[in-house]
């Protein structure tokens, strides 16, 4: 009898408890999702301009990269997300009206390579997302895959979401509109180089073929560069050299592979930088250039190059 007492006791014990659990769920978690989305409401306001209440709604995502999902009232939808990117996590928000439109995307955290991963944020990159459909297809950045995949990534994922939800078919069958390729920044130019001068093996540039038409003559050149002279990488930078041997002058001189750093030594690749080779003559011998700015190395590795090209060229 003792224990059946004990029995009924501990069973009004657990109703009680799970009936007080449920009614402060009840009662608190208008208050956690209003938390949640408040963390959010910057960038969310930002999206939908005028509009100040967001609610947040449930959704399936086999992906994993969507993590949240708000209504915006008769505005649209918005999604934040989240993707690894090169160096670190990307998270940005993206926006949808009612009518299937992009209308926002806004990055909030991003810490890949300056000038590189960080073309997410670029205004070519998100042209080529706001203003498209939630049916249009996109492309990644050349040259920043790996960040600009991510993102993609998850716009695929918040696509999917909100066409499902909208009942809107995407048979997937759009082509990816290119990014407008971004202005050319202007660089900063430092010490002057003079083209002939001693150079040691290590450093001087090697000839891996020669094409010869006239007075023309193409070489691709292999040199060291910052990054291979510095023992960090074993790729040289690759250089497309154009001489005219019966003007001694060069024609053109173009940077095929840029190996040294990110944004710094791949400056080389820059039109001024490469412009001021272009007619210049080598029958002067005090001949020089001036170096990129904080890219002294580099930019003496294309010189090595080109003194290269015109000594197998006499």
């Amino acid at each position: 009898m003792k224990s059946t007492k004990s029995l009924l006791v501990l069973l009004v014990a657990v109703l009680l408890t799970g009936g007080i659990l449920i009614f402060a769920d009840s009662q608190l978690r208008p208050i956690i999702d209003a938390a949640g989305g408040s963390e959010d409401k910057a960038v969310l306001e930002s999206l939908f301009e005028g509009q100040t209440e967001f609610t947040a709604v449930e959704f399936t995502d086999e992906t994993g990269l969507v993590k949240k999902a708000y209504e915006a009232g008769d505005a649209g939808y918005a999604y934040i997300i989240e993707n690894q990117g090169y160096a670190d996590v990307i998270t940005f928000a993206l926006a949808f009206d009612k009518d299937g439109n992009i209308t926002g995307y806004e990055v909030i955290s991003l810490n890949d390579t300056d000038g590189i991963g960080t073309q997410v944020r670029d205004e070519s990159f998100v042209s080529s997302v706001v203003g498209k459909t939630s049916t249009d297809a996109f492309a990644t950045i050349s040259g920043a895959t790996v960040s600009s995949k991510a993102v993609v990534d998850g716009i695929d994922a918040a696509k999917a979401i909100y066409n499902e939800s909208m009942g809107i078919v995407d048979d997937g069958t759009a082509e990816p509109a290119e990014p407008e390729e971004p202005a050319v920044q202007p660089i900063e130019f430092g010490a002057k180089i003079s083209l002939f001068r001693e150079v040691a093996e290590s450093k001087a540039g090697i000839i891996t073929d020669t094409v010869e038409e006239g007075d023309l003559v193409t070489y691709t050149v292999e040199v060291a560069g910052y990054a291979k002279q510095e023992g960090y990488g074993d790729t040289p930078n690759v250089l497309k050299i154009v001489i005219n041997k019966a003007e001694q002058t060069i024609e053109s001189v173009e940077v095929l592979e840029a190996s040294d750093t990110p944004n710094l030594g791949t400056k080389i690749e820059h039109p001024d930088f490469l412009a001021q080779f272009e007619g210049l003559s080598y029958a002067d011998e005090s001949a020089e250039v001036d170096a990129i700015s904080a890219a002294t190395v580099s930019s003496t590795s294309v010189v090595n190059a080109i003194l290269a090209a015109i000594e197998e060229s006499k």
